[in-house]
């Protein structure tokens, strides 16, 4: 009589290799979900504008918190131009992670159910 595999040889032998771009999707959703997540980021990391250390315990600011933060009370000229620049720079970022899972996603399904 055999036995049952072992649920790890199940996972990575039978539901992996059909749900991989499903996988890889929800991942690559939650990564953009975190990247816009702006008011939570502003506050666990600190709201602080000032780097005097390279120390990742330290607080600091990110570009969404400071969007979110410092739009609204921007004097015309430079700092406006600031922001609007680093609202730029945030969605090049985000476009560039979407696109690399886009790609990530068509190559997987291309794949699905095959065994590499």
């Amino acid at each position: 009589m055999r036995s049952a595999p072992p649920p790890r040889e199940v996972v990575y032998r039978v539901v992996l290799p059909y749900t991989k771009s499903g996988v890889i999707g929800g991942i690559m959703l939650g990564l953009g979900r975190a990247l816009g997540e702006t008011m939570a980021v502003t506050f666990v990391i600190g709201n602080f504008n000032q780097l005097d250390s390279l120390s990742l315990f330290t607080a600091a600011n990110s570009i969404t918190s400071a969007l979110a933060n410092e739009f609204a009370e921007a004097a015309d000229g430079l700092h406006q131009a600031a922001l609007i620049y680093l609202g730029l720079v945030l969605f090049f970022i985000t476009f560039v992670v979407l696109s690399l899972s886009k790609l990530l996603l068509m190559r997987l399904r291309r794949n699905e159910g095959t065994r590499a």
